[in-house]
């Protein structure tokens, strides 16, 4: 998710077929700066992790170049020095694969940590650390949470810091990499540091996605933190496209070619460059769940692919209030407003016509003179008039549709067996990990002294009086969250409250940090969310120009479930869970402009089993 609207789509470049070259293998291999052209190009990773096997991840490039296949053994030891082998095997790896290995290393221990390398054509890769998940009747288990890694927004000195962080995995919750065009989503003071992508186009073939993740990942402070800990990943939309949907994404038009082959191209890449496990179940479906050695159950899920209806848009789908015309006489229409007078009236004679509204008195008057409505240009009307939206019909018919998901049917289906399951088997937490915000976020009323519009890239005062509007409406910040999509809220809510024991969700997306305390149709409290900030992608203090305490300040008053919420500092967020209690603790980097800062540690907010709220922590 940004604010940001596409720009107009030039013709694209698409690379060609997958053995275009050694020029493109090379250019994938290598940074700004020196990277061998050939070998471990890309470091290691690890990640989907039981309790008795590890996805294991590297990336090589052969001597012979990319027409080859190459032979690649991998071993996993207890000790860094690679004296007690415990798994090792061998496999094959090609352009295919775009020469990514990855390994289902089994025959490991529970809750054990683990060292693990690769070798090839007389190479090794460096060292990586990974950790099993514990067996039943853990008591403790420890994860960050990060979201949001924008390579041109700035340093990932997130990952550098959660390299040395005491933690069993790292849960990424999407946008590991973003789909713009150079220069369309980027931050100058970070492209003056080099921090520009390849390729240059915006990506939508298979070799755009491939280039683009092996940028990222030829980073070496991500690298750091790949090779620290396993990775537990859902993607989000810019995996994709902006704002993805099952069936078409906002950053997607017909002149970038059908969007299934888009995002084909673009789930594939995800899987050869991240290390996922592949389920059987095709690729596209990446919902899944992990077993915490019985202390939690940390269910992924999939908000933007599988099964997600198109976003709503106020801009499009706000239908606008009407006034019912009697067109008895067809040659001159009267407006109606006696509602006893319109119930006498044939129903094939009655029309609603969306009118201006007199805005200058205590009370909004409607234009009832049906030639002066017909005349009136909608983009220049008269003075102190304007269209009112209908946000009741909005809110009940249309935004509130019973049959809008945004897991799909399928997903939704899944995941009450998935509660049912965990249940039965006493199983304390049921862990949501999942891309957007479930708790409901109302439109922050700030003034138009709060607002410096000169300096504003994102909103006008125009615009920003339309949003302020919908606001004293209690209409929801953003249609791309849960709020878009309130009847799956509702009935995942019903789920939770039928088959749960504790629900805590944890979500990305936003680049802020966010503490809720849910609450169901009925007002009774459901379940909690920890939000995480970004690694390095904009907040929204970049889109609101507004000092962040009186930001932070109305949007707590316009969203009663809200407990905390951070909106202008990048960081990660740490749950510490134990079967009574889980605490999540967020913490901030001073700057990621430069690779001098600071870090700064957060509040500290616990919800303890069976409360569904938070409290601070002494």
């Amino acid at each position: 998710m940004t604010f940001l609207k596409k720009a107009a789509v030039n013709r694209r470049h698409i690379l060609g077929g997958i053995g275009a070259g050694i020029g493109l293998a090379a250019a994938r291999g290598t940074v700004a700066s020196a990277q061998a052209e050939m070998g471990f190009t890309h470091g290691v990773a690890s990640g989907d992790p039981l309790e008795d096997r590890v996805i294991l991840w590297t990336r090589v490039v052969p001597k012979a170049g990319i027409a080859s296949n190459i032979a690649v053994d991998y071993q996993v030891a207890t000790d860094a020095g690679f004296t007690n082998i415990v798994s090792q095997g061998q496999t094959r790896t090609g352009p295919k694969k775009d020469f990514t290995v990855k390994v289902d290393a089994q025959g490991l221990k529970a809750d054990t940590r683990y060292f693990y390398r690769f070798l090839a054509e007389g190479n090794t890769s460096p060292t990586g650390r990974t950790r099993t998940l514990p067996g039943h009747g853990a008591q403790h288990a420890r994860m960050a949470v990060i979201s949001c890694s924008n390579y041109p927004q700035g340093f990932f000195n997130v990952y550098k810091e959660l390299a040395g962080r005491d933690v069993d995995m790292i849960l990424h919750l999407g946008d590991y990499i973003y789909e713009y065009a150079d220069g369309v989503y980027s931050n100058d003071a970070a492209v003056a540091h080099g921090r520009t992508v390849r390729p240059k186009h915006e990506l939508v073939a298979i070799d755009d996605y491939r280039t683009r993740y092996a940028l990222y990942r030829a980073d070496p402070d991500l690298q750091t933190a790949h090779a620290a800990h396993p990775f537990i990943c859902v993607w989000d939309d810019h995996e994709i496209a902006n704002n993805t949907w099952k069936g078409g994404a906002e950053n997607h038009n017909e002149g970038e070619g059908s969007f299934e082959d888009r995002k084909a191209a673009a789930v594939q890449a995800y899987h050869e460059w991240l290390p996922i496990r592949e389920n059987g179940h095709g690729l596209d479906k990446i919902n899944r769940t992990f077993d915490i050695g019985g202390l939690a159950s940390l269910i992924m899920l999939d908000t933007r692919l599988c099964g997600r209806d198109k976003q709503l848009d106020y801009a499009t789908d706000l239908p606008m209030t009407t006034i019912p015309f009697d067109f008895s006489d067809e040659d001159n229409p009267k407006a109606v407003l006696d509602a006893q007078a319109l119930k006498a009236l044939p129903e094939a004679a009655v029309k609603h016509i969306p009118v201006p509204f007199d805005m200058r008195g205590e009370k909004p008057v409607p234009m009832t003179d049906y030639a002066e409505v017909k005349a009136v240009d909608p983009k220049n009307l008269p003075k102190g008039f304007s269209y009112l939206p209908d946000v009741e019909k909005f809110r009940h018919d249309i935004l509130g549709a019973e049959d809008r998901t945004i897991l799909g049917t399928e997903q939704e289906t899944w995941l009450v067996e998935e509660f049912q399951r965990s249940s039965a088997a006493g199983v304390p937490w049921q862990i949501l990990g999942q891309q957007l915000l479930i708790g409901r976020v109302g439109i922050p009323m700030l003034t138009d002294e709060d607002i410096d519009f000169e300096n504003s890239k994102f909103i006008s005062r125009e615009r920003f009086d339309a949003i302020r509007m919908l606001g004293s409406m209690g209409m929801p910040l953003n249609l791309d969250f849960w709020d878009g999509y309130p009847a799956c809220r509702d009935r995942v809510y019903a789920s939770i409250r039928d088959n749960a024991n504790n629900a805590v969700f944890l979500s990305g997306d936003t680049h802020n940090a966010w503490c809720f305390e849910l609450t169901d149709k009925d007002g009774d409290n459901i379940a909690v969310e920890f939000a995480t900030p970004s690694v390095s992608s904009p907040g929204m203090e970049a889109y609101i120009p507004a000092d962040p305490e009186r930001v932070r300040e109305e949007t707590m008053k316009a969203s009663p479930e809200l407990t905390y919420f951070n909106s202008k500092d990048r960081g990660w967020l740490e749950l510490d869970i134990t079967p009574e209690s889980m605490s999540s603790t967020w913490h901030y980097v001073s700057t990621v402009l430069s690779h001098d800062y600071s870090v700064t540690k957060g509040p500290t907010l616990v919800t303890r089993a069976g409360s569904h709220t938070v409290t601070m922590a002494a």
